[in-house]
């Protein structure tokens, strides 16, 4: 599945790191939770743990669309016009296939970003088709998934493996987290940081990001790529903005007996 910021290539590098972390606590932990979910990446790789498994996202259509594949209720469309991407920008919230089409049809998997299948040059890509046959390899391994849709401030948690992949930091704007085709809510980093803290007292919370305050540790970094293209001129340039150091964090007051 298309989605700016995850970890479809990552996913299966990261997952390890976790149920090794999951293997040590087994009797520590009750649930297993992701409380920003996104396209899967990660958790896909984690559904063979037993254990509760929960995934959450603030996006209401993304929640929709994973509720209903989870179902077997998403009937897929055979066909996507510009002009069908234009209404379901605007179709209310929750909706399925406003999620499918505003992730799945658009430019670097980011949410309505602009019709991606009219930027291909007729090349012989379709993204209809790799949206469905993404979808539905996933289908029988969420399941037992529960999916919740809150913010991420609004959780309870205790007794978990948490793995947040929030949006990252940038430097120069405030960083947009996005819940529809019309609106944003600047995402405060200051606050994730100490709710970090906060959960850290009770479950072991492992962080994505490229940098943490110096009170969180790096537990292990990964060289990756981010392009919404992917291009040749974007993905192998080595001082290109593209590449970065995916690295995992854990804060430094996380009880010891949790880490390897």
């Amino acid at each position: 599945m298309k989605y700016l910021g995850g970890k479809q290539r990552l996913g299966k590098h990261i997952a390890p790191i976790l149920k090794e972390l999951w293997e040590i606590n087994t009797n520590q932990f009750q649930s297993y939770i992701e409380p920003f979910c996104g396209s899967l990446g990660v958790l896909k790789n984690m559904v063979d743990i037993p254990t509760e498994i929960i995934a959450n996202d603030y996006h209401p259509d993304l929640i929709k669309m994973w509720h209903d594949v989870q179902r077997n209720r998403l009937v897929y469309p055979t066909e996507i016009t510009e002009e069908d991407y234009l209404y379901y920008k605007n179709v209310p919230s929750p909706n399925s296939l406003k999620a499918f089409v505003g992730f799945g049809m658009s430019f670097g998997g980011k949410f309505f970003s602009g019709f991606a299948q009219k930027y291909l040059n007729h090349k012989s890509e379709d993204f209809l088709k790799e949206m469905v046959h993404s979808l539905e390899r996933i289908r029988p391994l969420i399941t037992n998934v529960k999916f919740t849709c809150r913010d991420y401030t609004e959780l309870t948690l205790r007794k978990a493996l948490i793995y947040c992949d929030p949006p990252y930091r940038f430097e120069k704007f405030p960083i947009k987290y996005r819940r529809d085709t019309k609106h944003y809510d600047e995402f405060d980093n200051d606050r994730f940081w100490n709710v970090m803290r906060e959960w850290s007292k009770e479950n072991l919370v492992i962080i994505s990001e490229i940098s943490a305050p110096d009170d969180f540790i790096e537990i292990w970094r990964h060289d990756s790529y981010r392009s919404p293209s992917q291009s040749k001129k974007t993905r192998f340039k080595g001082e290109s903005k593209a590449y970065k150091i995916e690295k995992l964090f854990v804060y430094t007051g996380t009880n010891p007996i949790y880490l390897f």
